[in-house]
C-alpha cells in the first residue's frame, strides 16, 4: 500500500513538471551581448530576445536555440533541451575574438598561420589567450602580414580589417647565384630576392659580382604612367669586368686604335665576345693582350697589373729631329767634287758596310738596310745621299731612313715586309753622329 502511493506521487510529480515550463535567467559576460532566438532548422534570426541578460521560457515546441553575439567576438549558440531539468541561472561566455578580414585585389590569397584559407574576405577567429597571424599575398604584389592577439596584454583585434595590396613585387631572378643585390643603394642580400615598388616610386636595382658588368634596372610603380612593373625578371651578369691598371701609370691604353684611359680602365668583354687591349709608352715594350668571354676559353680575371718591360730599342736609340728628313748639305769650295765625294763615301762606310747603290756622275749613293732586333721591334736603318742644291755650288742632300716594325708575336716581320715598317722619330745610338760628321767634313 505504501508503495503505491510513493509511486503513484512521483506520477503525479512529473506530470506537474511537464506541465509547467522552465523559465530561465541567461546573463552573458558582456553587458551589451544580443539574445537571439534561432530558427529551428537553419542558423537564421528569428527573434532578438534581450542584451546582457534575459529571462526565458523554454517552449515545448521549439529548440529553444539561442545565439549570443557581440562584434568583434566569436557568437555563441546555446541550445536548451526542453525535456532537460536545467538550472534556473545559466551563464554564456564570449571569449573567442572573431575578425571580419576582406582583401584587395579579391582574387590575392588569404593565409592563416602559412595555411591559405580562402579568398577576397574570411571570419578569423582567435581563441582566448591564443594569436594567428594573417598574410595577404598575391603574385606581383608586395604581401602584408599581421598578427592578432586575443590576450589581455596585447591590442585588442579589431572587428574588421582591410588589407589592400598597392605596392608591387618583383621577383628577381639572379646569375650568378650569389650576386649582390642592391635596391636604392641598400643591399637587400645575394641570390634572387623580392623587391618591393611602393605605389607612386620608383626603385633602381643593381646586381655586382666581382668580375662582372653591373646589372642596373629602374622599376616604376606609377599607374597613370608607366607600364606596371613585371611579376619576375632575370637579372643575368654575362659580360664580363677586367679592372686594368699599368705600370707606369701614364701608359696610354688603347682598344680598336682608340685610346680609351690612361694607367687603368675599365674593360668589358661582352658575352660571346673578345676584346683586344694594347698598353703602349714611349720607353717601354708594347703590351698586347685578348681577353674572351667565351665557352672552352680562359674567363677574363678580376683585376689585371700590367708590368710594362723596358724597351731595349728605346734605351739604344736617340730622339732625332734628324730622323726621316732630307738634309741638304753644302760642300765647301775648297773640296774637288772628287775629294767631297770620297769623303762622304768614306763616313758612310764606317757606319754601314754594305752599299746598295753607287753613282759618282750622278752623285747618288743609297746603303741597304741595317737590321737591329729587340724583343718588341725590329729597327732598320739606311742611308740615301743625292746630289743637292743649285749649279752654282756642290752640295749633297743626306737622308737618315730609321723605321721601326712591331712584333706582334702572331706574325713574322723581315726586313723586305715594307708595310710593316713605319717611319720611326728615334736613331740608334750608332747612327747617331753620322748626319753632323758629313756636315763638319764637307762644310
Amino acid at each position: 500500500m505504501y508503495f503505491k502511493s510513493l509511486l503513484t506521487f512521483l506520477v503525479l510529480g512529473l506530470f506537474v513538471f511537464s506541465a509547467q515550463a522552465q523559465k530561465l535567467t541567461i546573463t552573458a559576460n558582456h553587458s551589451d551581448a544580443k539574445f537571439i532566438l534561432l530558427n529551428d532548422y537553419d542558423d537564421s534570426d528569428k527573434q532578438e530576445l534581450g542584451t546582457g541578460a534575459i529571462e526565458y521560457k523554454l517552449d515545448k515546441n521549439s529548440r529553444n536555440r539561442i545565439k549570443v553575439t557581440k562584434p568583434g567576438f566569436q557568437p555563441v549558440v546555446k541550445e536548451y533541451n526542453k525535456d532537460l531539468k536545467w538550472d534556473k541561472d545559466q551563464r554564456v561566455s564570449l571569449d573567442a575574438r572573431r575578425v571580419e578580414i576582406s582583401a584587395e585585389p579579391y582574387d590575392a590569397d588569404i593565409l592563416v598561420d602559412g595555411r591559405s584559407i580562402g579568398k577576397k574576405a574570411i571570419y578569423l577567429v582567435i581563441e582566448k589567450d591564443r594569436f594567428h597571424t594573417v598574410e595577404v599575398k598575391k603574385a606581383g604584389f608586395a604581401p602584408q602580414t599581421k598578427t592578432y592577439y586575443n590576450s589581455p596584454d596585447r591590442e585588442t583585434p579589431p572587428a574588421k580589417d582591410y588589407f589592400e595590396l598597392k605596392d608591387r613585387q618583383v621577383r628577381l631572378e639572379v646569375l650568378p647565384a650569389d650576386g649582390n643585390v642592391m635596391a636604392n643603394g641598400v643591399s637587400l642580400g645575394k641570390g634572387n630576392q623580392d623587391v618591393n615598388v611602393p605605389l607612386g616610386d620608383c626603385v633602381t636595382v643593381t646586381v655586382n659580382k666581382d668580375g662582372y658588368v653591373e646589372y642596373t634596372k629602374v622599376f616604376c610603380n606609377k599607374p597613370d604612367t608607366d607600364p606596371e612593373p613585371p611579376v619576375r625578371e632575370q637579372a643575368v651578369l654575362s659580360d664580363r669586368l677586367v679592372k686594368i691598371t699599368t705600370n707606369p701609370s701614364d701608359a696610354i691604353i688603347e682598344i680598336g686604335g682608340k685610346t680609351v684611359g690612361t694607367g687603368n680602365y675599365d674593360l668589358k668583354v661582352p658575352s660571346n665576345g673578345s676584346v683586344e687591349v694594347r698598353v703602349m709608352k714611349d720607353g717601354y715594350v708594347r703590351y698586347t693582350k685578348n681577353y674572351y668571354n667565351q665557352a672552352n676559353m680562359q674567363e677574363p680575371p678580376t683585376t689585371d697589373f700590367i708590368e710594362m718591360a723596358v724597351d731595349e730599342a728605346y734605351t739604344s736609340s736617340v730622339s732625332s729631329d734628324l730622323a726621316n728628313v732630307r738634309i741638304t748639305v753644302p760642300v765647301n769650295s775648297a773640296h774637288t767634287s772628287e775629294e767631297a765625294w770620297r769623303i762622304l763615301s768614306s763616313i758612310v762606310t764606317r757606319y754601314f758596310d754594305i752599299l746598295e747603290t753607287v753613282d759618282y756622275n750622278t752623285g747618288y749613293l743609297t746603303t741597304s738596310w741595317q737590321v737591329e732586333n729587340f724583343a718588341s721591334s725590329i729597327i732598320r736603318t739606311r742611308v740615301i745621299v743625292s746630289s743637292g742644291g743649285n749649279s752654282d755650288q756642290l752640295a749633297y742632300a743626306v737622308k737618315l731612313i730609321s723605321q721601326e716594325a712591331y712584333l706582334d708575336g702572331r706574325n713574322q716581320v723581315t726586313v723586305k715586309d715594307d708595310e710593316k715598317f713605319q717611319d720611326w722619330s728615334r736613331i740608334l745610338k750608332k747612327y747617331e753622329g753620322l748626319i753632323q760628321e758629313i756636315q763638319a767634313r764637307l762644310q
